[in-house]
């Protein structure tokens, strides 16, 4: 009987160790999708492609730049930066975390922008901002929540 006990015991923590593996890989993959895909949404502003850079967002996102929500209010509020002569932004995600189920997370990184003061003098900016991203059933990944603070100016 104890013998039996031992066995069970043990396959209960190998099934829980069996869990726990597929969990941290299933994390891993997410991780490494969100930060695939903000460095995409990066290069769609880059490339001044709006159509790409909003497929990146979702549908209902809220992003603090935008008031109100989703692709619509996006669009109008980082129209700027596609119109020519504009202002520019880049940024680059540093790091991603998933949620256990793989299924929702956030990306951090660092931004820099530079726009013409009145005088078309350049000025630069630069901060850190947060993206939390959400996987979608064809298993892209959307951005519904954006924010970001400024450091000191350059």
């Amino acid at each position: 009987m104890k013998g039996h006990r031992l066995a069970v015991v043990m396959c209960v923590l190998g099934v829980a160790c069996q869990a726990v593996a597929q969990t941290a890989d299933v994390r891993k993959a997410a991780e490494a999708a969100m930060l695939a895909a903000d460095r995409g949404f990066n290069q769609a502003m880059a490339d001044h492609d709006l159509n790409r850079f909003l497929s990146f967002v979702a549908p209902d996102a809220a992003f603090d730049s935008a008031e109100g929500r989703g692709r619509d209010a996006v669009a109008t509020a980082w129209a700027p930066f596609f119109a020519p002569n504009g202002p520019t932004i880049r940024w680059t995600p540093t790091r991603a975390e998933s949620l256990v189920a793989g299924d929702v997370g956030y990306t951090i990184g660092t931004w820099e922008r530079h726009a013409k003061d009145a005088g078309g003098k350049d000025v630069e900016r630069h901060g850190q901002y947060l993206t939390v991203w959400r996987k979608q059933k064809d298993g892209s990944w959307q951005a519904t929540f954006d924010t970001g603070s400024t450091a000191a100016t350059r």
